[in-house]
């Protein structure tokens, strides 16, 4: 129904463009830490800004930047598509350059191919459809694709602070989903424990206090804490990991401080205020029970973004459930839920909107080695996109 009505539209879509577009953001290497995401920010900028659309790209700091950009329209509320530019490091064994683009076996190759790249060309390409057929949207399409999701959401919280967008009816997020829709997220409650000794050589091992020695009765504590949690429906269960643990530089020296970093993923229900007062008196717990000298210790807050969820029946969902089901040649038996935050975490309580996540990568690529998209999903995606703009907006 939806590809017959707006068959002239899809038209505007150059499949080989999308190709050649994903396989490009690709080649930029915005790996983050530390981000790099200038040069991607100005290319897609360009880009954009010659298919007519306003533009205005955000500079934060250093070589960090997010792009924003509108298809014009009139006073109804707005629709927003979200992405982000940047990705983690290329680690692991690939089997074609991960900053290639590299095509084989119907697929785009890279890092980013999945997570997500993919879902940013898509909705470029779709707003670029919109753009040269010169629709007259009824209220505008922003694109917003951002620094720093990947670890603190920085070019959401800077879009937010430095652009207006109106009232908003929706944010849909290209994230990996195999072009099936999500309508909620886990909270993500990123720790670092500190851990304060005193530096010394090993010979004059009493003038020192081993930071590392101070951390390992934390963490085994840590490890076996009890969380109260009602298993959700759609995200499942509450998860904590111990992720990173760095200390000392020398093997002669008895390390002056040690740092761990530790991922809780959370659902509805739990409270980050809570879990956070509950790790700090299990800290001060271990220092009392402790008979190392000198104990300090010290948690600090890095990420902070509850989780997320709406319902999957909300009204101004239903359009874009419709147009993927007919995309996707089946309709969605019952909403999902994914592990991993997005922008919408920011976006979506700041603009008082729904979100929704459909994109074209495989969620269970993201972060690994080979990763991947298929074309045939990037090429569905920008037809969802495409339609969608068109169908929610009002195209005359």
């Amino acid at each position: 129904m939806y590809q017959e009505t707006y068959s002239d539209l899809l038209r505007q879509l150059s499949e080989n463009e999308l190709v050649s577009l994903t396989q490009k953001l690709i080649q930029f290497k915005s790996i983050n830490p530390p981000g790099n995401e200038l040069e991607i920010a100005e290319y897609i900028g360009g880009l954009l800004a010659e298919e007519g659309m306003e533009v205005e790209v955000l500079a934060h700091s250093g070589s960090r930047a997010s792009v924003m950009a509108k298809v014009v329209g009139g006073e109804e509320p707005a629709l927003i598509y979200s992405g982000h530019l940047d990705v983690v490091q290329a680690e692991g064994n690939w089997r074609h350059d991960p900053f290639s683009g590299h095509i084989a076996d119907g697929k785009i190759w890279g890092r980013g191919a999945t997570d997500m790249k993919s879902g940013v060309a898509a909705m470029i390409a779709a707003a670029s459809a919109i753009a040269r057929a010169r629709l007259k949207l009824k209220g505008p399409l922003f694109l917003s694709f951002t620094a720093g999701e990947e670890t603190d959401n920085l070019g959401a919280v800077e879009t937010l602070n430095n652009y207006h967008f109106g009232p908003v009816r929706a944010i849909f997020v290209s994230e990996p989903s195999d072009n099936e829709i999500y309508t909620a997220e886990k909270g993500a409650l990123w720790l670092e424990i500190w851990t304060y000794g005193r530096a010394a050589h090993i010979s004059r091992m009493e003038d020192g206090r081993n930071a590392l020695m101070m951390m390992l009765p934390i963490l085994e504590a840590l490890d076996k804490m009890e969380v109260p949690y009602e298993t959700h429906p759609l995200l499942g269960d509450y998860q904590r990991s111990i992720n990173a643990i760095r200390a000392g530089e020398n093997t002669n020296t008895i390390p002056a401080d040690c740092v761990a970093k530790v991922d809780q993923r959370t659902v509805p229900g739990q409270n980050h205020e809570a879990l956070v007062s509950r790790i700090r008196d299990l800290i001060n717990e271990v220092s009392q029970a402790s008979n190392l000298v000198d104990f300090k210790a010290e948690l600090r807050i890095i990420t902070d973004n509850p989780p997320l969820e709406v319902d999957a029946k909300e009204p101004v969902l239903a359009k874009l459930f419709k147009i993927a089901a007919e995309i996707n040649g089946k309709a969605q038996e019952e909403p999902k839920g994914v592990g991993y935050f997005t922008d919408a975490v920011k976006f979506s309580p700041a603009l008082g909107a729904p979100f929704a996540i459909c994109g074209p990568g495989n969620p269970s690529l993201n972060h690994k080695a080979d990763e991947s998209v298929e074309i045939g999903r990037l090429i569905d995606s920008a037809r969802i996109y495409t339609m969608a703009a068109a169908e929610y907006l009002g195209a005359g």
